[in-house]
């Protein structure tokens, strides 16, 4: 826990989740939503965006810059030196330019700047956006978080394994991009809609829950059967999760994801009937409230689940544990 490279990939892995929760929530759940609404909460649009975006451009800020540090921070331990002497000597432009994880680190600051360029050109607009201009957005954020699997273990195999873990591993981030990305807008929009009350807000409330646990369903099924193929990847036998300490934290990230499809599923056998059971009625304000207290919920124990993440990546898989102790 002491070593800076897993603070740093913690804040990258989180900034970069956020920017992409985001733009995936925008493109498939606000602006479809709001849209529909016939600009009756124009209050609600207004702050919503404005608030979104400066999240967004923070967040972004944050993983640029979690990104240089990770490379420096990477290039010191691979060259056993400190950080300002492989800044100071080149070393740092030798692993950008010459590995595997520094070509990608190439594509992962290309695509970023090209999001950053998109994001300040496009046109000023309300939180109600068509489908094309949220496109291009949402697709480079989906492949600077994707192409996140190429600083992981993925990268580590050998031919048509290494490339289908690698296939496994882009789509276990987009799936987390969509679900841990997308709660921290889900419970803003929600918010908003509760303190201005403005004409079927509650209606519209309504709308923005179903259509994101929709999208929460296909994020955990995509979630589950990535997480499955990875363990077997990385794990090497059921005995591997108690036996080893990388088994063991897998295991408490698998507790901590249990938790949050627990409550995911509360939130929509319980708490979202409730609330559309009420729409236009002011109790319904009620169910909201627990709605949006699980969506904090959920984010929390998303963020630990990240934490945990930083810390496996910096360690051998429990496959190389066994076979070393064997």
């Amino acid at each position: 826990m002491n070593n800076p490279l897993i603070a740093v990939r913690d804040i990258h892995f989180v900034s970069s989740v956020i920017v992409t929760g985001i733009l995936f929530f925008d493109l498939f759940v606000a602006s479809p939503v709001l849209r529909a609404a016939d600009l009756r909460h124009g209050t609600v649009m207004a702050v919503f965006r404005n608030r979104t975006t400066k999240i967004l451009w923070i967040g972004l800020a944050l993983s640029i810059l979690s990104a240089l540090a990770w490379l420096c921070l990477l290039s010191a331990r691979i060259a056993s030196k400190s950080l300002v002497e492989v800044v100071a000597d080149g070393t740092v432009w030798v692993v950008l330019s010459r590995t595997q994880f520094g070509f990608a680190w190439e594509v992962r600051f290309l695509l970023a700047a090209m999001l950053a360029a998109w994001l300040w050109l496009r046109p000023a607009r309300g939180a109600s956006a068509s489908f094309p201009l949220g496109f291009p957005a949402t697709l480079l954020a989906g492949a600077y978080l994707g192409s996140l699997a190429f600083a992981g273990h993925g990268q580590e195999g050998l031919g048509f394994e290494r490339s289908i873990h690698l296939a496994v591993d882009f789509l276990h981030l987009i799936a987390a991009g969509l679900w841990l990305g997308g709660l921290i807008p889900l419970a803003l929009l929600l918010v908003y809609l509760h303190r201005f009350r403005e004409e079927t807000w509650s209606s519209v409330a309504c709308d923005v829950a179903s259509r994101f646990s929709n999208l929460g369903i296909l994020a955990v099924g995509i979630l589950l059967m990535s997480g499955i193929i990875n363990a077997a990847y990385l794990l090497g036998g059921i005995q591997n999760l108690v036996d080893t300490r990388y088994g063991r934290l897998l295991l408490l990230k698998m507790t901590l994801f249990a938790t949050m499809v627990c409550l995911a599923g509360f939130n929509r056998q319980y708490l979202l009937p409730r609330l559309c059971n009420h729409v236009g009625i002011d109790p319904s304000a009620r169910p909201l409230q627990w709605l949006i207290r699980s969506a904090l919920a959920e984010t929390a124990l998303g963020v630990g689940v990240i934490m945990i993440v930083g810390i496996l990546g910096v360690m051998a898989p429990a496959t190389d544990i066994a076979a070393h102790v064997h």
